[in-house]
């Protein structure tokens, strides 16, 4: 016997229903996986620091092109990209520091010369089917006014991503924007100081997918507050974007990873206690319950231990359980090298056992 119209309209309004909500899961775990599985195809990464992000020296001088140069390091060549290649590194972070480099308000046109010379090194990193990522680095002079002055601040912001977003619109996405560096409005309450980087990270999201071109479906990468992993876990929200990726840094403890003897906050010379290990797994667990095992894919942008004054042994062991529990979890750990860790020079690796610990070796 047929059921009353009205009673086969409620069940095909509920079959309809049941059906969007399955499409919406599939569709949602399709998102997730792809995130996670993109990030894991990234490998192993590598920072190319003190170099695009360097600043001037004081008194103008090496300014434009040979700021490149301004903190120690040699101009990098296409020959340098291809040993970071060849080396087992997949992916190279390129810090860009863009301030010196504009030109006045309201345009803040970024100088055609700086622009192009950062192109080709991206080009280059490409070219040997690299992942890359660029940012906006060391801005912290600028972009920190946006908790005085927001729209102020964000003329800037938006004028540095619409130049980048043009000049690489059409790049596969193999190239990452990455939308600030260790940016933290500390004159602002944590809860305040949350909502404003986020509020940051949105107008980015939207300033790249309209954009146009390949950038409608670039990754993105993302950092919270200070691109530190407990803030980022406490105050971190994501704008409503399926190809947005966290970024967070490591530096933990920051005793052993960046203090030096006399540092007031205290100073640890080696590293690797039952302790130590149980600390960093709890650090990556944080990161699995808070994003990955909801899909949400994780970089760690930046990651090291000063060489200098510290136990070698213990570095070896830190950096390799970093890329070990990175890696367990899908996470690309990109290491932070200012210079200190390889001679550019005469490519050579500055500590016996470092590179192995990097690649997963």
């Amino acid at each position: 016997m047929s059921l009353p119209s009205a009673k086969k309209s409620i069940l095909f309004l509920f079959v309809l229903c049941v059906s969007a909500l399955l499409f919406s899961c599939v569709s949602s775990k399709k998102d997730a996986s792809e995130g996670i599985a993109f990030v894991s195809g990234m490998g192993y990464g590598w920072n190319l620091g003190n170099t695009f992000d360097a600043w001037p020296n004081i008194g103008g001088r090496r300014g434009g092109l040979e700021t490149e140069t301004s903190w120690g390091n040699p101009y990098t060549t296409r020959k340098l990209i291809k040993y970071i290649k060849e080396q087992g590194f997949d992916t190279i972070r390129i810090p860009v520091t863009w301030g010196p480099h504009m030109g006045e308000a309201p345009e803040y046109t970024v100088d055609p010369a700086w622009m192009s010379r950062v192109e080709e090194v991206v080009d280059w990193a490409l070219a040997e089917k690299m992942y890359v990522i660029i940012n906006l680095h060391h801005e912290k002079s600028w972009l920190e006014k946006a908790s005085k002055d927001y729209e102020g601040t964000m003329t800037q912001f938006r004028a540095a991503w619409r130049q980048i977003a043009a000049r690489f619109r059409e790049r596969t996405d193999h190239l990452i924007f990455e939308s600030m560096n260790e940016i933290d409005f500390t004159d602002l309450p944590a809860e305040e100081n949350g909502a404003l980087v986020n509020r940051v990270n949105g107008e980015f999201v939207k300033l790249i997918r309209a954009s146009g071109g390949a950038n409608k479906k670039r990754w993105l990468l993302l950092p919270g507050i200070g691109a530190d992993l407990d803030k980022a876990c406490d105050h971190l929200v994501l704008p409503d974007d399926p190809r947005c990726i966290v970024s967070v840094h490591y530096y933990l403890p920051p005793q052993f990873a960046i203090a030096t003897p006399g540092t007031s906050w205290g100073y640890q010379y080696n590293w690797g206690s039952d302790e130590d290990h149980k600390t960093m797994e709890a650090n990556f667990e944080k990161l699995k319950e808070h994003y990955l095992d909801k899909g949400i894919p994780v970089i760690i942008g930046e990651y090291g231990c000063l060489l200098r004054n510290k136990d070698r042994a213990s570095r070896v062991d830190y950096f390799r359980s970093i890329v070990r529990l990175s890696r367990a979890n899908g996470i690309c750990p990109v290491f932070w090298d200012n210079g200190e860790e390889l001679d550019r020079r005469a490519y050579v690796w500055r500590q016996e056992g470092v590179l192995s610990a990097l690649t997963g070796n």
